[in-house]
């Protein structure tokens, strides 16, 4: 009896894991038709990634003490100090020595972590083995993407400087990583500021559209979908200088096209 019962249960946690496959290829394309860069939270378990989540989205995602309790991860839609945008996602915690069986079952929250333009690691600075954890992780990363070499697009941030002694908060050596506090906010604000640094060097070119004055439809197009630099009116027009992706400035020069046709 107690055999089949393990058996059923596998057979419907092998469902919903099918079920999770589907639903974030799912989401997937339809991120793909957003205009916003993705930003994927890596760490290992309980170094605080969905309590950063909830900080920076003002989303209200599980956050708990508990192996695997991101199991599907959560994707919401981040503001930037600019105004700019991006996809914030949530994925699972990485253990040491993960087992074959749990990597191909969670296979659907990892492929979040290869389709993502920035990484951040979030690490637990105040677990006492805050550096094998680091060191786990970025061994999964280097399996994920088969190279020897960090991704360049990973963003260390050392979390949870709030549960560090004076001694140890004082003395940190943060280097390139952001040190942070997802609990009190401390830090939030230098971390978006360099993700929107980063974004802007990687994903973002500046370019000047000219529009008539009254075209008010493609200027809050402009609003909505870039960080405008300068406006400048000369008689009838309008220099709008604006930072966008590449993709949205294809789309505004179709949408463009379509309204002079």
């Amino acid at each position: 009896i107690d055999r089949r019962l393990i058996r059923d249960r596998i057979s419907k946690i092998k469902k919903q894991l099918e079920q999770v496959t589907r639903t974030r290829e799912l989401h997937r394309k339809v991120r793909r038709d957003t205009p916003y860069p993705v930003i994927a939270l890596v760490g290992y378990t309980n170094a605080g990634k969905s309590t950063l989540f909830n900080k920076l989205t003002g989303a209200s995602v599980l956050s708990m003490d508990k192996l695997f309790a991101t199991l599907d991860p959560t994707m919401r839609t981040m503001s930037l100090p600019g105004g700019g945008k991006a996809i914030l996602s949530d994925t699972v915690g990485f253990v040491s020595d993960l087992p074959t069986q749990l990597i191909a079952a969670f296979r659907a929250t990892l492929e979040e972590v290869l389709e993502a333009d920035i990484l951040l690691h979030i690490r637990d600075i105040a677990h006492p083995d805050t550096l094998a954890q680091k060191n786990d992780v970025e061994n999964v990363l280097r399996g994920l993407f088969k190279s020897d070499q960090l991704p360049d697009h990973l963003i260390e941030v050392l979390n949870k400087i709030d549960m560090l002694d004076e001694d140890k908060y004082q003395n940190l050596q943060a280097g390139n990583a952001m040190a942070v506090s997802a609990i009190t906010g401390e830090g939030v604000d230098k971390l978006l500021a360099t993700i929107e640094t980063e974004m802007s060097r990687r994903f973002y070119t500046q370019t000047a559209f000219t529009l008539k004055v009254e075209d008010g439809k493609s200027l809050a197009w402009l609003h909505a979908h870039g960080q405008v630099m300068t406006q400048e009116v000369d008689g009838d027009f309008v220099t709008v200088t604006v930072q966008m992706s590449d993709e949205n400035i294809s789309r505004f020069g179709r949408i463009q096209h379509v309204a002079q046709d």
